[in-house]
C-alpha cells in the first residue's frame, strides 16, 4: 500500500482530491492537515510514503513541510514530496525542488497528472 498525506488548506479541494486518491488501487490516505504544524505532525505520527503538498496553508507554509521532509535523517523512510499549488511560478518551482519535492502540479490544469503520479507511484509500491 501507498500511504498518502494530504495538505491542503481548502475543505473542498482536499475532500475531492481525498475522494480520487481513495478511488486508486493499492493506496490508503493516512493523513490530512490544513497547516504546516499538523502537517509534520502527521508525518512523525504515520509511516508516510508520499507527501502531497500545498505550498498556502492556513498556517506556515507547504515551504516548510518540503523542508522538513528534506531533513529527515533516515533516507529509506524518508517520504516522496510533490506539490500541487497554484503558485506555478518558476522561481516557486525551482525551490521546491531544491527542497526534495518530486513534481509540481499546479491546481489550474494540473489535477489530471497528479492523479495519474499517485497511480504510477502506487504501480511501483506494489
Amino acid at each position: 500500500m501507498l500511504r498518502i498525506l494530504l495538505v491542503e488548506d481548502s475543505p473542498i479541494l482536499q475532500e475531492m482530491l481525498a475522494e480520487m486518491i481513495d478511488d486508486i488501487d493499492g493506496v490508503e490516505l493516512c493523513g490530512r492537515a490544513t497547516g504546516e504544524q499538523e502537517a509534520l505532525a502527521c508525518l512523525n505520527d504515520s509511516s508516510i510514503d508520499l507527501a502531497i503538498v500545498d505550498l498556502e496553508l492556513n498556517e506556515g507554509s507547504g515551504l516548510g513541510v518540503l523542508k522538513y521532509v528534506s531533513e529527515c535523517d533516515n533516507a529509506s523512510s524518508r517520504p516522496r514530496a510533490v506539490v500541487f499549488s497554484s503558485y506555478a511560478h518558476s522561481v516557486v518551482r525551482a525551490r521546491c525542488e531544491a527542497l526534495g519535492a518530486e513534481a509540481f502540479f499546479d491546481k489550474a490544469q494540473g489535477m489530471d497528472e497528479l492523479i495519474d503520479f499517485v497511480e504510477q507511484a502506487a504501480a511501483e509500491a506494489a
